[in-house]
This record gives C-alpha cells, sequence and structure tokens, in this order.
C-alpha cells in the first residue's frame, strides 16, 4: 500500500477497524510463513537414509555422539550403544560415497577417534567386541585402529583448573568451557547463579526488548520430573540446580519476529553459560524441543504462563574433582564461512 492510499485508509477508517484489519493481516502472514518455513524444513531436514553430505555428516555425528556420551559416564557400561552400531557402519560407508576426501573430514575423524576409545577400552579389559568389528569394513576397522585419540571420544576435566576461571581472558574461558553431566554432591551457590544472570544481562536483544526469562528449579523432584520429560540425560543422576530459560512472545510486535525469542534466548543461554564457567560453576545445556505432550506437561509441572515458550534447559552444579565429558570436537571457522563480496 503507498503512503497515499495508508493515509487515505487512515482518515476514512475507524481506529478500532483499522486495528483489527491490520491485526488480521499480521495473522494470515503469521499462518502463511509458518507454513512456507515447514515445507522447507521438511524438504531440507537430515532424514533416515539420507545420500547427501551434510545430512550424512549431521546424522554420523548425532551418532558419534552418544558414544561419546558413554565413553564420558562415571558408569561406564561394557558393551553399551548396540543400536548404535547397527546404523553407524552404514552411514560411513554413505559417507565414503559422498566425499572422495572422506579420510580428511572432520565428522568422519571424530567418530573414527570415538570408535577408537571404544575399542581401547573394551580391549584393555579384556572384553569380546567381536560383534561390533563384524559390523564394520576391513578398511573402516583399520582407520578405527589408527585414529587420532585427540580427534574425539572423551576428555578429563578437573576441578582444580576451574579456580582461577574468573580471571582468563574471553579465548581462553571459552575454549575451556566444556558441558559437563555429572556433578557434585555439594550444594550450589544460588548467589552465585544470580550473579552469572545478571552478568549474562549485558547480552543483546532485538531492539533491547529483553524477552528472555529465567526459571530456577532448586526442588530435586521438580528437576527429576522436568528432566524426565525433556529424555535427553536419562542415566545419569539429577543436578543440584536447573535452569528452564523461556521467551516471553508479548516481548515481540509482528508476525515476521515469530523466531526471534528464541535467537535472543539462545544469545542469552550462551552468555549465561561463560557467566557460569567464569564463576567456577560446571553446567549443560539441554534442548527443549518439545512434542505436544512433553511441553504441555512441561508447562503444568512448572506452572508456566502461555505467553512464555521454552528456548533451553541448563543444569547446573559445582565440579566433581575429576570427571569425563565428550571432546566434541569442532569445525574450524573456515568449514562454516562463506565471503560474499
Amino acid at each position: 500500500m503507498s503512503e497515499k492510499l495508508r493515509a487515505v485508509f487512515h482518515a476514512c477508517v475507524p481506529r478500532r477497524i483499522a486495528s483489527a484489519i491490520r491485526n488480521l493481516r499480521q495473522t494470515l502472514h503469521l499462518y502463511k510463513d509458518s507454513i512456507l518455513q515447514a515445507y522447507r524444513y521438511n524438504r531440507n531436514y537430515s532424514r533416515v537414509a539420507s545420500t547427501e553430505l551434510t545430512q550424512l555428516e549431521t546424522r554420523i555425528m548425532f551418532l558419534s555422539h552418544q558414544i561419546e556420551k558413554g565413553l564420558s559416564h562415571s558408569d561406564f557400561r561394557y558393551g553399551f550403544g548396540r543400536k548404535v552400531f547397527l546404523e553407524l557402519p552404514a552411514m560411513l560407508k554413505s559417507l565414503e560415497l559422498a566425499d572422495s576426501n572422506y579420510e580428511e573430514n572432520t565428522v568422519f575423524q571424530e567418530s573414527m577417534s570415538a570408535l577408537h576409545e571404544y575399542m581401547e577400552r573394551h580391549i584393555r579389559a579384556g572384553k569380546d567386541i567381536s560383534w561390533q568389528k563384524s559390523l564394520f569394513t576391513n578398511e573402516q576397522w583399520n582407520h578405527i585402529k589408527s585414529a587420532d585419540p585427540s580427534r574425539g571420544g572423551s576428555i578429563v576435566i578437573r576441578r582444580s583448573t576451574k579456580a582461577n576461571n574468573s580471571l582468563l581472558p574471553y579465548a581462553q574461558l571459552n575454549e575451556h568451557r566444556h558441558s559437563v553431566r555429572e556433578f557434585s554432591d555439594e550444594p550450589v551457590d544460588v548467589n552465585l547463579i544470580e550473579q552469572a544472570t545478571d552478568m549474562a544481562m549485558r547480552t543483546p536483544s532485538v531492539c533491547n526488548r529483553q524477552p528472555t526469562r529465567v526459571h530456577l528449579i532448586l526442588n530435586p523432584e521438580i528437576i527429576t520430573k522436568a528432566l524426565a520429560i525433556q529424555g535427553g540425560v536419562g542415566g545419569y543422576a539429577a543436578p543440584p540446580a536447573l535452569i528452564l530459560i523461556t521467551s516471553d512472545l508479548r516481548s515481540f510486535i509482528t508476525s515476521y519476529e515469530r523466531n526471534e525469542g528464541f535467537t535472543d534466548g539462545g544469545l542469552f543461554g550462551m552468555s549465561l553459560l561463560l557467566s557460569l564457567e567464569s564463576l567456577g560453576l560446571a553446567s549443560c545445556p539441554l534442548n527443549t524441543m518439545f512434542t505436544a505432550k512433553a511441553d504441555k506437561d512441561t508447562r503444568k509441572l512448572l506452572n508456566l504462563p502461555d505467553n512464555e515458550v521454552p528456548v533451553m534447559y541448563i543444569e547446573v552444579g559445582n565440579f566433581l574433582e575429576e570427571t569425563r565429558t565428550c571432546a566434541s570436537v569442532r569445525y574450524t571457522g573456515n568449514q562454516i564461512t562463506t565471503v560474499i563480496k
């Protein structure tokens, strides 16, 4: 609509009716754009039996990370990962066909390293892994045996190395932060969590509207129930504290901002993770990619208002004297950067 027509419209149409028309227009845009977004996602997400390279890498990374999590568990269970082993070898073979330089592929190397640690631990303990070996080609098994251990698997985190975190420059603090899923039994200092939250308030948000809300859960029973609904940390003890980051939908103005809460909430979540790390607290972010039922159950459990949408959980506690966590090797910046000139 041109500026002239817009002026005529506002002059001739009562304000109440004009507002209703604008709101209806936004509602129609919301449904249309959401459907188009769903179509794009459906065209591109990584399905089972995908053959496109990035989709293959995604599924292999997901499966390899499950191996890494098992390797980092203090209650190590020999022979774990049966479902992973039934799928991963075929996916690796597809990757080899899709990438002629697969031996230099970051995801391939991470997978080989995680499998190498799995193999080494079982062999040292005298465990039979002939079934696992039978699933791989001879070439794949040779890659596993000769893999660089630093490219994946698990690493050790020591509490003693966190004592001076508040004095570290940003680059070093960021480099040394890892997610841990096991915490000491000592109570977490709530004052430190509140301090970290204050520090994270410097996170930018759209037009400084600050839509992020923080729900700090300290009740062990509620934490256990919430994580049971979330479903991603089975086999681990409940953390001393659990943070739910949400976004208040009332902070947004148009239908085009329907996803902005996840952007602003994600930014806040990373700021909070680094703030917790700087204060010497251990943490692990968890997704809130809920089904409709999980969303309903979580809202009921935590008494979340309808105007807030979950963005992520963060487990918080004190570091153990020594624990393992996933190596989670990252791509380099160059690998993910496209320069537009």
